[in-house]
C-alpha cells in the first residue's frame, strides 16, 4: 500500500464511530485531500529548474460540515498538510515554504460542498533566483456526488468540481485582475506577464497604428501588479505621466500610443456580481506611497 493510501486510511479512521455512515452524504477528509491535491496539480508553475505548487491552502466548509470536523479538526489539518507534502514528493514538486492548512466556514455552502483556495507563497525566507511571485489563489468548489443521495448501494465517494455559472451563489470571495480597453475587459490570470500591443502575439492586442508592435508589459510583482513599457514608439503612461515601470493599483488610468485603459484590481463576490466587470467587490487598497511617472526600475 503507497504512503498517500496509508495516509489517507488514517483520515477515514477519523471520522470512524460517532460519525459513521452519516459521513458518507457529507464532505469526507479523504475527498478534502483529493480536491486540495487537484488544485496543486492545476495550479503549478515551471520554471528553468523546477516545478513549483502551491503550498498555501483554505478550505471553505459549509456550516453542517465544519462542524462535523471540530471534535478532530487539528488532527485533520495534520494529515492534509502531510498528504500535500508527501504528494509533492511523488510528483517533483517544489514546494517554498512547508504546506499551510486552515479552515473557514461558509454560509453560502451546501451541505456536501467544499471549496479549496491554492496559494503559492514564498513566506519571509529567502526566494530562490528562479522561484514565482507569489499567487493571489484559485478557489475551485466540488460536490460530494452523493450529496442528498441514496447511498445504500455502496460503493466509493466521490467528489466533482461544479461549473462556473453554478459556482456563483456560493459567494466565496475571489480576486478579479483584468486590464479594461474600451468595452472589452482582459482578465489578468495566472502568473504572467501579459505582453500589449499591435502584434496579434500579444496577449492583449490593440489594433492602432499608434500603439508598437511590442508596446508594453503587465507584470504581477511580490506585492501587487507592474506596467512596463517595452521600448515603444509613442511610449506609455500612467495616469498621465510617462513611465518606463511602475507599479499599478486598481483603478490606474494607463495610454499606450494614445489608447487609454483602466487597470482593476478587486475582490469580488461570485454571487454579487452581474457580469464581468460589475459587481460590487472591495476594492484593494494598497496604503505603500508610490511615485508615479518616474520611470525607476
Amino acid at each position: 500500500m503507497g504512503f498517500l493510501r496509508l495516509v489517507e486510511k488514517r483520515m477515514e479512521s477519523l471520522v470512524e464511530g460517532v460519525f459513521g455512515r452519516a459521513f458518507r452524504k457529507q464532505v469526507h477528509p479523504v475527498e478534502i485531500a483529493k480536491g486540495l491535491t487537484k488544485q496543486m496539480d492545476e495550479n503549478r508553475m515551471v520554471s528553468v529548474s523546477r516545478t513549483y505548487a502551491p503550498n498555501d491552502f483554505t478550505i471553505h466548509l459549509s456550516k453542517p460540515d465544519s462542524e462535523s470536523i471540530q471534535a478532530y479538526q487539528s488532527a485533520l489539518r495534520d494529515e492534509l498538510i502531510q498528504y500535500a507534502s508527501t504528494h509533492a514528493r511523488s510528483k517533483s514538486y517544489h514546494l517554498m515554504t512547508p504546506p499551510r492548512v486552515r479552515f473557514v466556514t461558509e454560509d453560502s455552502l451546501r451541505f456536501g460542498e467544499f471549496g479549496v483556495t491554492a496559494k503559492l507563497t514564498g513566506g519571509g525566507g529567502p526566494r530562490a533566483e528562479d522561484a514565482p511571485e507569489d499567487t493571489s489563489g484559485q478557489t475551485r468548489i466540488f460536490r460530494t456526488e452523493k450529496t442528498g443521495g441514496d447511498d445504500s448501494q455502496g460503493g466509493d465517494q466521490g467528489t466533482s468540481a461544479i461549473s462556473a455559472e453554478e459556482a456563483k451563489r456560493h459567494g466565496l470571495a475571489r480576486e478579479i485582475v483584468e486590464l479594461v480597453l474600451e468595452s472589452r475587459s482582459y482578465p489578468l490570470e495566472g502568473r504572467g506577464p501579459w505582453s500589449i500591443g499591435r502584434s496579434e502575439e500579444n496577449e492583449i492586442v490593440i489594433q492602432n497604428p499608434n500603439v508598437s508592435r511590442r508596446h508594453a508589459r503587465l507584470l504581477r510583482s511580490e506585492n501587487g501588479f507592474l506596467v512596463e513599457d517595452s521600448g515603444s514608439t509613442n511610449g506609455t503612461l500612467l495616469d498621465g505621466a510617462p513611465i518606463d515601470r511602475e507599479r499599478i493599483e486598481n483603478g490606474d488610468e494607463l495610454t499606450f500610443g494614445g489608447i487609454t485603459a483602466r487597470f482593476v484590481r478587486r475582490m469580488d463576490s461570485l454571487s454579487s456580481s452581474p457580469g464581468r466587470g460589475q459587481g460590487q467587490g472591495q476594492d484593494f487598497d494598497d496604503s505603500a506611497p508610490r511615485k508615479k511617472g518616474s520611470g525607476g526600475r
